[in-house]
């Protein structure tokens, strides 16, 4: 009797079994695939390295826990160098819920050109329960896009502020700072410099030193140098500050370089400051002799220049006239031109004589209305060599008793 009771309470908990094992392998045939979402960026770009960020969420809409295992990815670049081969760690996720895998890998492109680079992602999502396991395998494949970041690469961007120095005969010297600011996201470094000076014509009339730096993101420098122009640029409408070379940045591993050009426009000095403001200004003085002709009154004017200065100057259009003043009016009496430009070498002195000749009517018809005669000299003083000169003008009287 006995035999016969357990055989029957065998027989029953085997079809229980076989009907809840049933029930289970109906359950896990009809088992859905997860949905999964996959995100991987690019971040801390340095010049030798990155962080290839790979966030993966998958959801599990099935009523019962399934684990997730063997996860791994393989990033390459367009060549098929591998850039990344790394596992991610799995775990279980409850049913009807949700659940991220993460991993941060340092990445490095060694000169591959990392534009477009695509993972694979594999790994296995299954359930076990008793001796039934199911198990579907996972294959995605991820393309990242470094395009935008490369490809906004932007030049840097420069200002200069120059100011002249120390003239010499053919040139002034300078001295100039320049502002660079980085506006990238990432490190970049300029190099192969050419500073030179031109005027609106593309002529070279000058050249300013710079010399390569590395710059942070997003951060300036500031570089000081010096340089040179020569006086003809003072002749130009105006004088340009160009600057060229090469941008370059390197994305973990990968130089980018890019070639850029930046202008400058320099203001031109007022010539009558470079000229009237040093602490020895130029001397100009006037001499005169007078004598009596048979042509009538004859003055001599002499005019010299000392040049305190270390660069040529010279007085063009010099005009030496002779006046009398009669309640406070000036009269011409006569005057005279000195037809070629007065050159005074630098530190040196130099002079230019003029003859006035005023004939005896015209002058005893004003003389007994004034005790003096008023000398002058006008004329247009510039740097030799350049257009652009000053108005000065030198006064000087003579007594015409004599001539009474």
């Amino acid at each position: 009797m006995r035999k016969k009771l357990f055989k029957l309470l065998l027989i029953i908990v085997t079809i229980i079994y076989i009907l809840i094992g049933g029930l289970l392998f109906i359950n896990i045939q009809v088992l859905e695939a997860p949905e999964i979402i996959v995100e991987i960026d690019v971040t801390n770009i340095s010049p030798e390295e990155a962080t290839l960020q790979t966030k993966i969420d998958i959801d599990n809409p099935n009523s019962f826990d399934v684990s997730v295992k063997n996860l791994k990815i393989i990033t390459t670049a367009p060549d098929g160098y591998i850039v990344a081969d790394a596992e991610i760690a799995g775990g279980n996720i409850p049913s009807n819920d949700k659940k991220t895998f993460r991993n941060n890998i340092t990445i490095a492109f060694s000169g591959r050109s990392p534009e477009l680079l695509t993972s694979k992602i594999t790994g296995d999502v299954g359930m076990s329960v008793l001796f039934i396991e199911k198990t579907i395998p996972l294959k995605m494949g991820v393309v990242t896009s470094l395009e935008k970041v490369i490809n906004d690469f932007a030049a840097p961007v420069i200002s200069a502020t120059i100011d002249f120095n120390e003239f010499t005969t053919e040139k002034i010297t300078l001295s100039a700072i320049i502002d660079v600011y980085n506006p990238n996201s990432f490190e970049m470094y300029i190099d192969d410099i050419a500073g030179k000076i031109i005027t609106e014509s593309g002529k070279k009339v000058g050249e300013i030193d710079v010399i390569g730096k590395k710059i942070l993101p997003e951060e300036s420098i500031r570089i000081n140098t010096t340089g040179w122009v020569l006086l003809e640029a003072f002749n130009a409408k105006k004088i340009i500050f160009n600057v060229k070379g090469i941008a370059g940045v390197k994305i973990a591993g990968f130089d980018k370089n890019l070639s850029f050009s930046a202008e400058t426009i320099i203001n031109i000095p007022d010539l009558e400051d470079l000229i009237l403001s040093k602490d020895s200004p130029v001397q100009l003085s006037i001499k005169t002799k007078n004598k009596l002709t048979f042509k009538g009154v004859v003055t001599d004017v002499y005019l010299e220049v000392k040049n305190t200065y270390n660069v040529d100057l010279e007085l063009r259009d010099i005009i030496c006239s002779l006046n009398i003043v009669i309640n406070n009016e000036t009269h011409l009496l006569g005057e005279n031109t000195i037809d070629e430009g007065l050159i005074t070498e630098a530190g040196t002195t130099n002079s230019a004589r003029c003859e006035i000749t005023v004939p005896f009517l015209k002058m005893l018809s004003k003389v007994p209305q004034s005790d003096w005669l008023l000398v002058s000299v006008t004329g247009r003083m510039t740097i030799k060599g350049i257009d652009p000169s000053i108005y000065v003008e030198i006064r000087g009287f003579t007594d015409i008793h004599l001539l009474r």
